[in-house]
């Protein structure tokens, strides 16, 4: 149980950059709009997560090598590097949202502060935390953010007092309401942002680098039990703040168009601790997807190129700075992130998510390199459900920028 319990980490650092902002608000929105009727697609999709998740881990572990690595080995840098600089250019376009989800939440505690002010001081702190590079450090915080998002979430359930038949009934129904399907996939797209794949590897490959006194197969046993427990837990927080919404905004007819707008509706309903509780695991939920848009950077970038990943290295502190600094810059500038921006940056996960899924896939097939360990014909069958679900996410993605849906 100690190893067990040492374990978790990698897989928390992604589970917490998966409950950001984005994800409180689409979550937030379709409980206030359907209640509890899509509680069974937000299972489903913290379940895809895991299938999208797990293959690295294995791959990771019998290779020694990230799953970026693993691109820029046996694919070429030629596709490697533009990986990365349209990873890049999605976590600025969305760390926007991350600050400014986070600001939201502090900004309901001390509102004579302004959202730009917040959204610096995260921002920079966020940049410490990486420009310090230890990754212990980087496991405990996220460690202490996903507990803060238990605790502040599943406390709000409690508060908001809902209908445990309600749930039963109409929570497992197995309908899609009013037959929209591109809900279905928006849930499913909040728990699939294409970094997190890569962010796995890259911590899970520097969590065990010097470690041996544990064998490949104890490795891999623990990061599993790492992934499945984490996963979990964010189901639990999504689930959680489904029914807060579904219990409180759906049952009074009321409506909302964000995450923030969720301590100011609570407030008055279910009174002050609810709000309060609300606005911490948003600023939870913003702060970590932050952080892990800013950690990742030093990893990936130099996985990509095949140069050191050193936060102490020139170039990967760089990019840390870009990915830190930026953000603030379009908040000064925009107020938000420009819309031209995230359509962008939307457009490059539409058709990044269908190549790194292709691409993971093949690296997990590679019998020279993993032996027994490369894909069996069920992990092949659950890829490939995988891969048909983020090509219809690319497909809902390319129809909304332009319009026609």
């Amino acid at each position: 149980m100690k190893k067990r319990l040492s374990s978790l980490g990698p897989s928390a650092i992604v589970a917490a950059c998966i409950i950001g902002p984005g994800t409180v608000t689409t979550v937030s929105v379709a409980g206030a709009s359907y209640g509890f009727q899509v509680m069974w697609v937000l299972l489903i999709a913290c379940f895809v997560a895991y299938l999208f998740q797990r293959p690295v881990i294995k791959f990771t572990l019998q290779t020694r090598m990230s799953a970026m690595d693993g691109i820029r080995v046996y694919m070429g840098k030629k596709i490697s590097i533009p990986i990365y600089f349209a990873l890049l250019l999605g976590a600025i376009a969305f760390q926007a949202g991350n600050f400014i989800g986070a600001a939201l939440a502090l900004n309901f505690f001390l509102p004579a502060v302004s959202i730009v002010v917040w959204v610096s001081i995260l921002a920079i702190a966020s940049l410490l935390v990486a420009w310090i590079g230890v990754y212990r450090l980087i496991e405990n915080i996220n460690r202490i953010i996903i507990g803060t998002m238990v605790l502040a979430f599943v406390l709000t359930v409690f508060i908001s007092g809902p209908s445990v038949t309600d749930i039963a009934a109409t929570g497992f129904s197995f309908q899609v309401p009013e037959a929209n399907y591109w809900l279905i996939l928006a849930l499913i797209a909040t728990t699939l942002p294409p970094n997190t794949a890569f962010g796995l590897s890259a911590f899970i490959k520097r969590k065990y680098e010097n470690n041996t006194s544990l064998s490949t197969a104890k490795k891999m046993q623990l990061s599993y039990f790492d992934l499945r427990t984490n996963l979990t837990i964010a189901a639990v927080i999504a689930v959680s703040i489904l029914i807060c919404a579904a219990s409180t905004i759906y049952v009074t007819g009321g409506e909302i168009s964000g995450a923030g707008d969720m301590a100011y509706q609570l407030t008055p309903l279910l009174g002050q601790y609810a709000g309060v509780l609300f606005a911490l695991g948003l600023l939870a939920a913003g702060l970590s997807s932050g952080l892990f848009n800013i950690t990742v950077q030093p990893h990936l970038f130099g996985q990509a190129t095949g140069t050191t990943e050193s936060v102490k290295a020139v170039p990967n502190r760089l990019m840390i700075t870009i990915a830190a600094v930026l953000p603030i810059v379009v908040v000064f500038f925009f107020g938000e992130a420009p819309v031209e921006m995230i359509m962008t940056a939307q457009a490059l996960n539409g058709l990044l998510l269908p190549i790194i899924v292709g691409a993971i896939w093949w690296l997990c097939t590679r019998r020279k390199q993993l032996g027994e360990m490369a894909n069996s014909l069920r992990e092949n069958i659950a890829y490939g459900a995988v891969m048909l679900l983020v090509c219809a996410l690319a497909v809902r993605v390319y129809l909304d920028i332009f319009g026609i849906i």
